[in-house]
């Protein structure tokens, strides 16, 4: 029997046309094929910025879905760590948030 936790994944940033640079729309992209469900960009806001979720599993902790969940936000991470500058700064800003625990914790990892 397993127990409830949420994960989600939200990312922002700029759509840059400039070749080799990966920006928000590119990350859209490489969410849509890691993800059964990635939300469509949102409007362009004041400085261009435009960011997307990808949405909890709903399974519970333990079942071989929450587990696949587990494996896609974590390949999805590293690709999204992979992108980053020399710097270490990135075009994408992202956060991942675990909520709704049925134990009551709450836990956010970015960057």
């Amino acid at each position: 029997m397993g127990y409830m936790r949420h994960h989600t994944i939200v990312c922002c940033g700029m759509c840059f046309d400039i070749e080799k640079m990966v920006d928000i729309k590119t990350a859209h992209k490489k969410a849509k094929t890691i993800f059964p469900y990635v939300s469509p960009l949102s409007p362009e806001g004041l400085n261009h910025y435009q960011s997307f979720f990808i949405p909890p599993d709903g399974s519970k902790e333990g079942w071989a879905e929450a587990d696949r969940g587990n494996e896609n936000r974590e390949k999805f991470i590293q690709w999204l760590k992979s992108i980053r500058f020399d710097d270490g700064s990135s075009l994408v800003s992202w956060v991942e948030v675990q909520f709704a625990d049925d134990e009551g914790v709450l836990t956010i990892r970015e960057k």
